[in-house]
């Protein structure tokens, strides 16, 4: 079902920006294209966001470096709350840990077609690949209210009845378990906004992430050191660095 909503999504909005019409651009235009963004994303496995910086080799062609942080999760999550203590946070049961994922990407952004006007589109395809760090924190439920005690989850006592929520989200921060690994991604970007020197872009792709050991995230037998993923992403940022090219001046007849 997400897979489902996340291309709808992207066929939607995508249609939307390709289909915009806009004036004829008389702005500057910046020749050092140089850009720091910044993005958030929707992926069928998660959420996050990132920073990216691009420096420009060419009008074609961007070297890029980047820093994002996504958390994973399992097809088999499912938030509920006990029916007699409501008031309290919801959890997920059988949840095990949550886990965090700091990529460090490095690749290159290409040019397929530039914007002819203000409400044109720049169409851009990317990779970037590099070391991760994936994070795993112990999740703690409330088992007892009083007194009030916190306890990871075991499916032999804790049935779902027996769980009245979940303990606060900062619990177990204390236990982090570092997992190194790696991640390949590619993508597809639309820049479409209607200022020189600013970025907004729509994006999608897939993104790979690999792991020397299986990730430990429910208690069940889907546990794997790999994710496929497909993700959608809003970036904004600016150009940096700009060096403009100056309009002339109409003459007055």
């Amino acid at each position: 079902m997400r897979y489902a909503i996340l291309s709808i999504l992207f066929f939607i909005i995508s249609s939307y920006v390709l289909h915009a019409q806009g004036d004829i651009n008389d702005e500057q235009r910046a020749l050092i294209r140089n850009e720091r963004s910044f993005h958030l994303s929707l992926n069928s496995n998660g959420w996050g966001g990132g920073f990216t910086y691009g420096k420009m080799n060419n009008i074609y062609r961007k070297e890029r470096f980047s820093a994002e942080l996504v958390i994973i999760k399992d097809s088999k999550e499912h938030k509920r709350s006990n029916p007699y203590q409501s008031d309290l946070r919801r959890f997920t049961y059988g949840k095990n840990n949550i886990f965090y994922n700091l990529r460090l990407g490095y690749g290159h952004l290409f040019k397929l077609y530039s914007k002819k006007d203000k409400g044109g589109i720049e169409v851009r395809w990317y990779y970037n690949v590099g070391p991760s760090l994936g994070l795993l924190k112990p999740v703690y439920f409330v088992t007892s209210i009083e007194p009030y005690e916190t306890e990871r989850f075991d499916p032999h006592p804790h049935s779902s009845q027996e769980i009245y929520g979940g303990a606060p989200y900062f619990k177990g921060f204390g236990e982090l378990k570092p997992i190194p690994g790696a991640f390949a991604k590619v993508g597809a970007s639309f820049e479409f906004s209607k200022r020189d020197l600013l970025l907004n872009a729509l994006e999608g792709g897939l993104i790979f992430d690999v792991f020397p050991k299986k990730i430990d995230l429910m208690a069940n037998d889907n546990k794997q050191f790999y994710f496929l993923a497909i993700f959608v992403s809003y970036r904004f940022g600016k150009i940096i660095n700009p060096r403009a090219i100056p309009t002339k001046p109409q003459d007055n007849e």
